[in-house]
């Protein structure tokens, strides 16, 4: 039991670890896809794009932030950027 105890203690702490280095993430994806948004001269991918950006900031402000860096990795295809992921 107390092994047991242990492996899900070791779990959560491991589940914990990745969702706030995720959260931190955000933010720096965020950044890239504005700057690289406000460098694009193609405006219906920008609107586009735009969207993304504000829907990936709306899911970390609500703490989804694996939806986020998601949503910002389909902002980026739309921009035809690559980001540059902390992990």
């Amino acid at each position: 039991m107390k092994k047991l105890t242990a492996m899900l203690a070791m779990a959560a702490v491991v589940a914990f670890g990745a969702s706030v280095a995720t959260a931190k993430e955000c933010p720096l994806l965020i950044k890239q896809l504005k700057d690289a948004s406000a460098k694009s001269t193609d405006a219906k991918k920008k609107a586009e794009a735009d969207k993304l950006i504000a829907q990936a900031q709306k899911q970390h402000d609500e703490g989804k932030h694996a939806e986020s860096v998601k949503t910002a990795d389909d902002a980026a295809k739309v921009l035809g950027v690559k980001l540059t992921h902390k992990q």
